[in-house]
């Protein structure tokens, strides 16, 4: 990948900076969030033997095989924390910018257009955000960008080392993710309609579409369990008005409007540019462009045809061919510094956006560990032998994150009755700061659990409060008995409903 750049010294060290930079920043503060629910069912898959994960993949995820079987592979070398099982998408995220700068340099014949795209791509917050998370994403982004990487090549040069390079790279990209088809189909409608003289281009694109065709039983079966349908309960405007913004800034940051206004801001002066001093780039920034562009009217067509995948995260095969287009836009030799002074002030709006995410335990996936460090072991030393403890939260019923990852020796209260209950703590989350539209909040941070408040009395018979504890965004409400009690659901679901709390989760905590 790098023979290219050895020829170019400063060009070379500029990228291992920007790649190295971007490592520290992606692998800084990478296991101090707690692990989200998306990211609990990776725990629980790659700890399954292979054949029972591959066996397993078709009713709980919506992705391919590639990234859990690189994951299944990875934490056996190094275990299933949170640090080892991100570390993975972590790599996938540097890699990336060393592949942005070649795709950008190919594609627009400019090392100065590769090495802005290499910046942009190393201070990008989604990209940060995702390569510090344990899903496919930050794959789909790394394969996506090799598929036009490849592209970028057998589109000047159609080769069979270059299309067999394409066709390798867009068959990993599809079974990684099935939305890298954005990207992927309008690369392939372009080679079709440049070099279609030339046999070994359509045995490329047979390639292709064979291996897609062959992840259409996977893709059949996954969207039968219906596990992306909750996408669609979003209003489709809401989801689009957010994908310019988190391309620029990601999930959060302070001041977000602020910053994403000037981003946009940012963008049009570009484009200003292009026109006044890019007659010659205008050429070479359209074919990222386009590929970007056909892959959102593609995206749109299936929304149309009734299948609703319409969100930021799936779109990250579109980030680079725009960052490209952008690229061209701020390296024009023409515009002078102005161009230059413009991506440094992007990258500088996304540093500033990654700094807040990290400084902000409210922007952050929530901090489970912290809450159960707050509950305590159990039993506790004041509990008799054979005790059980029950573990409430308001409003939020789906806690594989705390069952498969930091109280594995829990169960849901729906698996079995519990007996001999000397204790019950009530967890309650505020929602963060300006998180007010939290059913929009599909990410993983705090704003991604239902808020509610705890109550003053809960009618649970036999049971007193004892204390309240605050942690984070979370209020735990400790009840306990004199004596073991039988505390069966209906009890539970009356006090939480005289409570203004009707949803909530249990887990049962044995010794």
């Amino acid at each position: 990948m790098l023979s290219k750049l050895h020829a170019h010294r400063p060009v070379l060290a500029a990228v291992v900076g920007m790649t190295a930079f971007a490592a520290a920043i992606r692998f800084y503060g990478i296991g101090h969030q707690g692990l989200w629910f998306d990211e609990a069912y990776t725990v629980m898959l790659v700890k399954l033997p292979l054949g029972r994960m591959l066996a397993t993949i078709p009713k709980t995820e919506s992705t391919p095989y590639v990234y859990y079987v690189a994951a299944w592979i990875w934490t056996r070398a190094f275990g299933h924390g949170a640090v080892a099982i991100r570390s993975l998408s972590a790599l996938f995220g540097v890699a990336l910018v060393p592949v942005a700068y070649l795709a950008a340099e190919r594609l627009l014949a400019s090392r100065r257009a590769g090495l802005v795209v290499a910046a942009l791509t190393a201070c990008n917050p989604l990209l940060i955000w995702y390569s510090q998370e344990a899903r496919a994403y930050e794959l789909l982004a790394l394969t996506s960008a090799l598929s036009l990487l490849a592209f970028a090549h057998a589109r000047e040069r159609p080769d069979r080392r270059t299309l067999a390079a394409w066709a390798l790279a867009s068959a990993l990209a599809l079974a990684s993710h099935y939305e890298a088809a954005l990207l992927v189909v309008p690369e392939a409608v372009w080679l079709a309609v440049v070099h279609r003289r030339r046999l070994v281009t359509w045995v490329a694109l047979a390639f292709v579409a064979a291996c897609g065709g062959a992840l259409l039983p996977l893709l059949i079966k996954q969207t039968s369990e219906h596990n992306a349908a909750w996408i669609r309960k979003a209003p489709l405007g809401a989801r689009l008005g957010q994908i310019l913004p988190q391309f620029l800034l990601g999930t959060g940051s302070y001041a977000y409007t602020a910053l994403a206004l000037c981003g946009l801001a940012v963008c049009l002066v570009a484009l200003a540019l292009l026109a006044r001093y890019g007659q010659r780039t205008q050429r070479r920034a359209l074919v990222p462009a386009a590929l970007a562009l056909a892959g959102f009217a593609l995206v749109m067509a299936i929304d149309a045809a009734g299948t609703d995948t319409v969100i930021t995260r799936n779109l990250l095969a579109l980030w680079l061919p725009l960052a490209v287009a952008l690229g061209a836009c701020l390296s024009l030799p023409r515009a002078g510094r102005a161009g230059l002074l413009l991506a440094g002030t992007l990258c500088a709006i996304g540093l500033a956006a990654a700094v807040s995410v990290a400084a902000d335990p409210t922007l952050q996936r929530p901090d489970w560990p912290a809450v159960v460090r707050a509950l305590g072991p159990w039993p506790s030393a004041r509990q008799p032998a054979g005790a059980t403890r029950l573990v409430i939260f308001q409003r939020n019923v789906w806690l594989e994150s705390l069952t498969a990852v930091y109280m594995p020796n829990t169960r849901d209260l729906r698996r079995g009755k519990p007996r001999r209950v000397t204790e019950i703590e009530i967890v309650a989350n505020s929602a963060p700061p300006g998180s007010g539209e939290h059913w929009l909040c599909w990410w993983g941070a705090g704003c991604n659990l239902e808020p509610s408040r705890l109550a003053r009395h809960y009618d649970i018979p036999g049971f007193r409060a004892v204390s309240r504890t605050h942690v984070r965004q979370f209020t735990i409400l400790r009840l306990v008995s004199a004596r073991p009690r039988r505390v069966y659901q209906g009890q539970i679901l009356r006090a939480l409903r005289r409570a203004g709390s009707p949803l909530y989760g249990v887990l049962i905590q044995r010794p």
